[in-house]
């Protein structure tokens, strides 16, 4: 299940600003996230890593300084070369919460260039939030949203997805809002992409956590709730 669509989508751009190396040289910036997500009645946690560039990466792996024997290899990213992901697949979500640890960055680039980067990863997590049933009014063919508020959220994002794939994506939004209305209509609809009446999509409600002294771009941690919507009805 991809989760960072949305993170690759509107956020490359100024991680990758970070790196201290001219973009020819090569030098990467890394974020490990910890995710939080429902699974039955029980909230389970994983482990997301980006690795961000100017330059085209060839490969990147990482470790991390609570299990130095794991190797993480993260691939390219929905085509983006400049972009490896490595998203913790479903069998690795777990009750447990992750643990405060160092993420370390192993980067080859295109060009032969090597670069070591690392991330700082605390112990904070988010509580999943709580999503009401969307709510589809037929008159002005609006969808909207409504959700609790997340403790300690700095932000949140609402997406829709169709099966794997994330058709609508929209800004950060500001911890302070607590629902979200759109329309067939609405910037935020990937290119060439418009909701089809009647079909079921998965709508997705983000919460962020933003890494301590960080903003949008320096992520510790996000959280997940998503609701079965049809749209039209």
């Amino acid at each position: 299940m991809k989760l960072f669509n949305f993170f690759v989508l509107v956020s490359i751009a100024v991680l990758i600003a970070s790196c201290n190396k001219s973009k020819d040289e090569g030098s990467g910036t890394g974020d490990a996230i910890i995710v939080a997500k429902k699974s039955g009645t029980n909230t389970v946690y994983g482990v997301s890593l980006y690795a961000y560039s100017f330059s085209p990466f060839q490969s990147v792996k990482a470790t991390s300084s609570a299990d130095a024997t794991k190797t993480y290899t993260l691939k390219e990213n929905q085509g983006y070369k400049t972009n490896f992901a490595y998203e913790a697949p479903d069998a690795e979500f777990t009750t447990t919460k992750p643990v405060a640890s160092t993420y370390n960055f192993s980067a080859v680039f295109e060009n032969g260039v090597t670069d070591e980067f690392t991330d700082e990863l605390t112990a904070s997590v988010l509580a999943v939030p709580v999503l009401d049933v969307p709510k589809y009014d037929a008159t002005t063919t609006e969808l909207t949203a409504t959700w609790a508020s997340v403790t300690d959220a700095d932000s949140y994002a609402i997406n829709i997805m169709d099966g794997s794939t994330m058709v609508f994506g929209s800004l950060e939004l500001a911890n302070t809002i607590k629902s979200y209305t759109l329309s067939s209509t609405s910037s935020g609809w990937i290119t060439g992409v418009k909701p089809v009446v009647g079909k079921t999509y998965t709508l997705r409600l983000n919460a962020y956590l933003y890494e301590p002294n960080g903003n949008t771009y320096n992520m510790q941690a996000v959280s997940m709730a998503e609701q079965q919507i049809t749209w039209g009805k």
